[in-house]
């Protein structure tokens, strides 16, 4: 898909798309904006001949594993960054999983030409917020504000993290299953993600801060510090994220394990329980005559089950309560236990 901007000579941002403009190449004039997204290899083409860029540097730049850095090749400035993208996760669809792509920023004396093979979350965003001094004429300036609304990106992510995992520890109170440990860990992931696109995105950020072609614009040399600094309070936030993670899947982990021994617990108190009539019973069911046999014998069984059934109970259920285990303590064999003296 095809998008392009054009800033008007009164200043009015004029928008054209591909899928509602019938010749969108028509509207590829001299300082504009191409966005590319998902494009395909006709788009790639005729972009490549329109806007003087050369065709293997654009595929280059629309490679899914190029990484972060900056090339100049004749008169075309190419910057790839880290940009975050949306995955799918059918499994699990309140939680939104996160990963990175490269965004690459190209241009020469005439056009700015950005491209992402999927579909990124940047510049979409980038009108939700009024932007100061936009013109798609200053091509460097222009650069160094999609390079600054990255780095925000980043830091809006991380919050909304932060949120996503406030909602699974919700449901991990009286969890017994695995399913939330499954989404912390998604969640995790996407940190880890999220962490290296930042960690590249910095070096590129302080490499065009010293680049000469950079340093004419006072104004643009100030975006530029404030997005090192969005880069690195997002990698500051990342990183705290991962360890509270980190240390929330373990404290869960545990918290999991303490409640299906609990449960195990009580099943094993309701067996023993259960097995005391099933022991008197076998021996009024034996193959020889005991006294009360004949006379009382089923009575006497049902009582005795009772009973003891009764009282084997309430002493596993008494014990079992009470059973902990603390430095410095003499246990009673019935009863709660007593520090010593």
């Amino acid at each position: 898909m095809i998008t392009v901007y054009l800033t008007s000579a009164a200043g009015e941002l004029l928008t054209f798309k591909s899928d509602s403009t019938s010749d969108i190449y028509d509207k590829i004039v001299k300082n504009s904006w191409i966005y590319l997204t998902e494009p395909t290899e006709n788009e790639i083409l005729k972009v490549s001949q329109l806007t003087k860029i050369d065709e293997i540097i654009l595929r280059t730049a629309l490679d899914e594993e190029e990484t972060a850095h900056i090339d100049s090749e004749g008169d075309v400035t190419t910057v790839i960054i880290d940009t975050p993208i949306i995955v799918p996760d059918f499994i699990h669809p309140q939680i939104k999983h996160y990963t990175t792509t490269p965004l690459s920023i190209l241009f020469n004396k005439e056009f700015i030409v950005t491209a992402c093979v999927k579909k990124d979350l940047v510049v979409p965003n980038m009108f939700v917020k009024a932007v100061k001094n936009f013109s798609t004429e200053k091509r460097i300036r222009l650069t160094i504000q999609i390079l600054y609304r990255n780095a925000t990106m980043f830091v809006t992510i991380l919050k909304q993290l932060d949120k996503d995992s406030e909602y699974i520890q919700t449901k991990l109170q009286e969890a017994m299953k695995n399913s939330e440990l499954f989404e912390l860990m998604n969640l995790s992931k996407s940190l880890v993600y999220l962490s290296t696109g930042l960690n590249a995105d910095i070096i590129v950020l302080e490499k065009l801060r010293r680049l000469e072609s950079f340093k004419q614009f006072e104004e643009g040399l100030a975006l530029i510090d404030d997005a090192i600094i969005e880069n690195r309070q997002a990698i500051e936030m990342s990183t705290i994220h991962r360890e509270i993670l980190n240390g929330i899947m373990d404290t869960y982990a545990s918290v999991i394990s303490n409640n299906v021994n609990t449960v195990m617990k009580t099943l094993t108190v309701v067996t023993i329980v259960l097995t005391i009539p099933m022991i008197v019973a076998s021996f009024f069911g034996m193959n020889f005559e005991m006294p009360i046999h004949e006379t009382k014998g089923f009575w006497f069984a049902i009582v005795a089950s009772f009973i003891l059934s009764i009282l084997c109970g309430f002493f596993l259920a008494r014990y079992t309560s009470t059973l902990k285990f603390q430095w410095g303590t003499k246990r009673k064999f019935f009863g709660k236990p007593t520090k010593k003296k």
